[in-house]
């Protein structure tokens, strides 16, 4: 018993308990205050304006990866601070050019895009699609340098401005009747009103930003050149595979199923991805720095999962006995179907847990080539398992195999993670 109370102070002492607890309350907060609105967003917006909106996101989503070439992501990893305010510079100079990129494509092209998904009321929506891209690439690049700085209460002001202010603002224009231009202000102004006061929060750790140096700058791009060249194709794959359902389906199926999934794939991702991208973003620079110092982390990688499957999982199973009439009940009766789907999507969304957590491992080991062929065949699976479920002119059954292949796939990516952590135990004591 002793033995197992001092392992237990020693984690509750530990800085990376410290931190992912910092982060995970704030994320908490976060998706109580999302959660506690959605009932009324819900009986403000009809599924087929959620369904509108969720496509949306999702082409917003997959260009976003494209504003800083993802060379944000690699603003952890050096030992020199002056190689992290490059990478830091040119994925701000990236972030702006590719917004004038899209805006000018939009301004001319807009209505062409609309015409390729089949979808009129894209026309009015996409012109807010270049600032949706600025906030992104903006964020993200702030986001990575707070990470390195061990910054994560600025994180967290984030997280909990931005589900404040965009379900706010959600509720509010939902009142006034402004249809799907309410979800897509309520989550710009959200995504600004945050970044801007983190931003101020921070400001006395990024004065010494002000000082450009072209050179080190092309030099920190050559030096990463692999995250635009294997790192961005793969987070490209990840967003289209995530967002394939809504993508593809809405070709053949009524914008109302689409809304229906939209909502739970909202409810359960959410919460998932920001536990996730938590303990990835202080796992991130505490592993980054192990490594580089030769240190094991095999074993702080097997506690965590560890953990999960003790504290997390059980939520899980217990979700899966919640009746579909519930949702309806909490959502309105028109949100019904919710309760299905997510269902169908919990081993899934477990799994992302630990997929997203761990997901900075090919990034340390460089094997951003490898992940990138991992997820060009995960995508693949995904069109096929939805294609089959159209076959069959059935949404339902396009989302059950769906669901059957993500899990799938995600299992394998935990198995090839912890490959990569025992190759590197087993040649670090090989060097000893």
């Amino acid at each position: 018993m002793n033995k197992i109370e001092n392992r237990l102070k020693h984690i509750y002492a530990s800085e990376f308990f410290k931190h992912s607890a910092a982060l995970l309350s704030s994320n908490v907060l976060a998706q109580i205050i999302v959660f506690a609105v959605y009932p009324i967003i819900t009986r403000l917006y009809a599924p087929k304006i959620f369904g509108e909106f969720n496509l949306f996101l999702c082409i917003v989503g997959i260009l976003a990866f494209f504003t800083t070439g993802r060379y944000e992501a690699a603003i952890v990893l050096p030992k020199q601070e002056k190689k992290a305010v490059a990478l830091f510079h040119l994925s701000l100079l990236l972030t702006l050019f590719c917004f004038i990129f899209f805006f000018v494509i939009v301004h001319f092209f807009g209505k062409n895009i609309a015409a390729l998904f089949h979808q009129e009321q894209l026309v009015s929506l996409l012109p807010y699609l270049p600032f949706y891209l600025l906030l992104w690439g903006f964020w993200h690049t702030l986001n990575y340098y707070f990470v390195r700085q061990k910054r994560y209460y600025n994180l967290s002001v984030y997280n909990i401005t931005q589900s404040s202010v965009s379900s706010g603002m959600k509720c509010f224009l939902g009142f006034k009747g402004c249809s799907v231009f309410g979800l897509v202000w309520g989550q710009l102004l959200g995504q600004f009103f945050a970044t801007t006061v983190s931003l101020i929060s921070g400001r006395s750790y990024l004065k010494h930003l002000k000082q450009w140096d072209k050179q080190e700058i092309i030099a920190v791009a050559k030096t990463y050149s692999n995250f635009p060249k294997f790192q961005l194709p793969h987070n490209l794959l990840n967003a289209f595979a995530g967002y394939l359902p809504v993508l593809l389906l809405s070709f053949y199926f009524e914008m109302g199923n689409i809304g229906l999934f939209s909502l739970a794939l909202t409810i359960g991702l959410t919460p998932v991805n920001l536990f996730g991208d938590s303990v990835c973003q202080v796992l991130y620079k505490k592993m980054s720095e192990q490594i580089q110092n030769k240190i094991a982390i095999r074993h702080q990688c097997f506690l965590f999962c560890k953990m999960c499957l003790i504290f997390i999982l059980p939520f899980f199973i217990l979700l899966a006995f919640v009746p579909n009439e519930a949702f309806g009940f909490l959502f309105g009766e028109h949100w019904a179907g919710v309760g299905l789907y997510l269902k169908l999507l919990l081993p899934g969304l477990f799994l992302s847990i630990l997929v997203a957590s761990l997901s900075f491992l090919p990034n340390i080991f460089f094997k951003q080539k490898t992940a990138a062929q991992i997820e060009f065949i995960y995508v693949i699976l995904k069109a096929m398992s939805l294609l089959l479920g159209v076959y069959l002119q059935s949404f339902d059954l396009a989302i059950a195999f769906y669901c059957i292949v993500i899990t799938f796939m995600l299992a394998i990516k935990v198995v090839w993670y912890f490959r990569l952590i025992n190759k590197y135990e087993l040649l670090k004591e090989m060097k000893l």
